[in-house]
């Protein structure tokens, strides 16, 4: 389920025509199936637009979740009424359609976005978005956004607290510049995290449907640096055979850590999604496989998404839709001795 600032966020990438198909979302169908993240506690979300330009969240949770946001774009934003299906499936084929996605997170793990199925649209330049928001315990996270170029833009987002003794008062800036065209994308970003530097590519074979890219970090705390390198093989996606079922095979490795990484995602029938994910390490000999179903029950506004991981368990979630509220119910547990568990429900009226 979208947190509704998210949501703004990722509207207003669409409304720029912004195309996302980075190195460091290479895994978005995969990890949507297998990664989701689990209510806990209970908390319900007011969100409203209270101008074309500003949209506002009220955010009241058990145990300590409060906290107001506000988000401001240069331009009105249109906001249609949230659909929960819209999240499930696959996405299509990135060398067809264009999907917009907040290059930085707000709130949420589940990477889900709109597409159009033409070329790049040009969008006016020097479009922006600021995005704020407030916790109870005085802790501040904070987004910039804006459109260098039709083909450019720039991310800052951040987090400071106010209470240097308070749990989570650690500080972080992170900046991502991010290039994106048909053929080829870019991204070189800096985290204030043991201020590590990154710069990553992704190339789409024209006329195919892989897409191969590498990344090259250094980390300026450690003196260190690393590599990764990854493909991914994405069926295309067909206007005019929509039952067709998508497939997206990914290979992931990271040579210094000695970390290999397989997945595999498909439609196995119009309403029901599967992925399966295998992760090594040569050194340690450490792995783990994850399998995950989503099922969207025909005629319905509900989502049904479980997953099994030899080390993180078990874990379900129930989503559903009525008029403009969505619910989430969610339940996680471990496969040990002292298991870890987890159980939540989520409202938000938007």
């Amino acid at each position: 389920m979208l947190d509704f600032m998210e949501y703004c966020l990722r509207r207003y990438y669409y409304s720029i025509n912004w195309r996302e198909d980075q190195y460091s979302t290479l895994l978005t169908d995969s990890r949507r199936l297998l990664d989701f993240a689990v209510p806990h506690g209970f908390s319900i979300t007011l969100g409203k637009t209270i101008s074309p330009v500003l949209k506002g969240t009220y955010t009241l949770g058990i145990p300590n979740i409060r906290s107001v946001g506000f988000l401001f774009t240069s331009a009105p934003l249109d906001l249609p009424p949230m659909h929960l299906k819209d999240e499930g499936g696959l996405t299509p084929s990135c060398v067809d359609d264009l999907k917009v996605y907040g290059a930085a997170r707000i709130n949420s793990s589940i990477p889900v976005v709109p597409s159009t199925h033409e070329a790049i649209k040009s969008s006016d330049t020097g479009n922006y978005l600021v995005y704020g928001r407030l916790f109870e315990d005085l802790r501040l996270e904070a987004l910039y956004s804006k459109s260098l170029s039709r083909n450019t833009l720039i991310v800052a987002s951040g987090v400071n607290s106010w209470k240097p003794r308070a749990p989570n008062s650690s500080s972080s800036v992170n900046t991502q510049l991010l290039y994106s065209s048909l053929s080829y994308s870019s991204e070189l970003s800096y985290s204030s995290d043991d201020h590590v530097i990154g710069l990553s590519g992704l190339y789409r074979f024209s006329g195919s449907n892989w897409s191969a890219g590498s990344e090259v970090y250094y980390t300026a705390k450690e003196r260190s640096g690393g590599l990764s390198l990854g493909a991914r093989y994405k069926n295309p996606s067909k206007l005019d055979a929509p039952a067709e079922p998508k497939t997206v095979l990914t290979f992931l490795a990271n040579p210094m850590m000695g970390h290999v990484s397989a997945s595999y995602a498909t439609t196995i029938r119009k309403n029901l999604t599967m992925a399966t994910r295998y992760d090594f390490n040569v050194y340690s000999y450490e792995a783990d496989l994850v399998l995950g179903v989503e099922y969207a029950p025909p005629e319905k506004e509900q989502l049904v998404k479980a997953r099994v991981s030899l080390s993180e368990g078990l874990a379900l979630k129930l989503e559903g839709q009525y008029k403009r509220a969505l619910f989430s119910i969610g339940l996680m547990t471990q496969f040990v001795h002292n298991p870890r568990r987890s159980i939540g429900i989520e409202l938000q009226i938007s």
